[in-house]
């Protein structure tokens, strides 16, 4: 079930709910380009400390309110003072209304890479009557081509929004998301008719397609992997977290559990992704037990400990989970797995109230500068034990000045580089491959290459 609906206080993974009711000022495609959203232009200047904002106009909010410059700067300003955008937004000086039409953000630093940024939930714009609504958890108003119609334990029903100002590119009446945990279940819902699609496992690609399921594959910018709450006394010191990384078979695990689609990898960007840094792309000289007992040794464990993984309902990560335990097991590590619903395992993960987490992680998104914000450097939103790379704050600026990805890519690929060396706070196992299946007659949907998701491209025929 979605976190919230409110941005302020949505989860890493709501937005699959969040995109079917919100859009942002800028439009990132399933494919992972930047384009026009509720700005039509836009325009970085004086050294990348501004950007201005041209709005689309006849864009009206599901309560009927209009968007214009004041929406515009009312969401982000709302955003800004409290709740899980408030990091994300920090940098932002001033926003300033320029015309009905237009914004104008200013940067306390140089910051293009607030166009990816703004592409994500921190761009989206909530009607202002709504913003100070209690309800809007559950009862979101913005200008997406779906509204919430019902939403009720283990179901999200949405309505098609008959004032889209896109309107004639959605043919579909509205969607109906119903949660499941476990992915089997999942998947026989589509098989049996229940359901138009699902995500699916790897593992469970072959028995779609023998089922006559279309399916659709491709990487993303998330990966499995273990968070590390660095405030446990044993996970302080980096031995230990460099130990956790040297004792995973990652090529076993993705063979084992992901059909080998699950890109084992070391760090947190894929192959293929601009922040990746291909030297790091071997992973085999990260898997050997016998190092990993000796850094455990070093740190004045050569018996090992104990220490608790905590995961979520869904069985994959379970599975996952246990994996991971039988591979600690042989150089000592002995960890015992507790199972957490849900909203427990984020509400955790914010509050530091774990020892390590066993789950998917996003890496990319809004985009990758953010990730090492929130989990590399002190007072990040998902770093309670408050570890602070090494260097981390000064190639993280470098990496946010420009917009040009090119320019961006050797302080991302050095901060990947030096937090092996620091003893990973997160300890990435495989890059995963996003898999989903659907009926006959089902088409328009796209791999969310950066988690974003487009709904209103979807047909169904007959």
């Amino acid at each position: 079930m979605p976190t919230s609906f409110d941005p302020r206080k949505s989860g890493p993974l709501d937005p699959v709910f969040l995109d079917v009711v919100y859009e942002s000022l800028i439009l990132r495609t399933p494919a992972g380009d930047i384009a026009p959203g509720l700005a039509t232009e836009w325009k970085l200047a004086d050294e990348n400390k501004t950007i201005t904002f041209t709005l689309r106009h006849g864009v009206k909010f599901h309560n009927g309110e209009e968007l214009d410059g004041e929406a515009v700067k009312a969401s982000l300003e709302a955003f800004k003072k409290e709740g899980a955008l408030a990091g994300t937004l920090s940098g932002i000086e001033k926003v300033d209304v320029l015309a009905p039409d237009q914004v104008k953000l200013t940067f306390k630093q140089p910051s293009g890479y607030m166009i990816n940024v703004l592409a994500g939930e921190a761009g989206i714009v909530v009607a202002p009557g709504a913003l100070a609504d209690p309800g809007l958890a559950g009862k979101p108003v913005g200008t997406g081509p779906f509204q919430v119609d019902a939403l009720t334990e283990g179901k999200v029903t949405f309505k098609k929004f008959d004032g889209y100002w896109d309107a004639k590119r959605t043919t579909i009446g509205g969607i109906e998301m119903a949660v499941y945990s476990d992915e089997s279940t999942r998947l026989r819902a589509v098989k049996s008719g229940q359901a138009d699609g699902t995500s699916i496992t790897p593992s469970q690609i072959k028995e779609s397609e023998a089922a006559g399921l279309t399916v659709i594959k491709g990487p993303n910018t998330t990966f499995n992997g273990i968070l590390l709450n660095t405030a446990n006394d044993k996970l302080s010191d980096p031995k230990v977290r460099q130990a956790l990384l040297y004792a995973i078979d990652r090529e076993s695990i993705s063979k084992n559990l992901y059909a080998g689609i699950c890109s084992p990898s070391v760090q947190p960007f894929q192959q293929g992704f601009w922040a990746n840094a291909p030297e790091l792309n071997d992973v085999k000289p990260y898997y050997d037990p016998a190092k990993a007992k000796q850094l455990l040794a070093e740190a004045g464990y050569p018996d090992g400990f104990e220490m608790v993984f905590e995961v979520g309902p869904n069985t994959s990560y379970q599975t996952l989970a246990q994996a991971l335990q039988a591979q600690l097991q042989q150089v000592g590590i002995k960890v015992t797995i507790k199972v957490l619903e849900f909203q427990q395992m984020v509400s955790a993960r914010r509050t530091g109230k774990f020892t390590a987490t066993v789950a998917l992680v996003q890496a990319g998104r809004p985009d990758p500068s953010q990730f090492v914000a929130d989990f590399y450097l002190k007072g990040g939103l998902y770093n309670p034990g408050g570890f602070d790379l090494p260097g981390g704050a000064k190639l993280l600026a470098e990496a946010r000045v420009d917009d040009d990805v090119t320019q961006r890519a050797a302080p991302m690929r050095e901060i990947s580089k030096k937090v092996l060396e620091a003893g990973p706070p997160v300890v990435p196992v495989c890059g995963v491959t996003y898999v989903a299946a659907f009926r006959k007659g089902v088409t328009g949907m796209e791999v969310p290459a950066a988690g974003d998701y487009d709904f209103a491209n979807i047909k169904i025929s007959d």
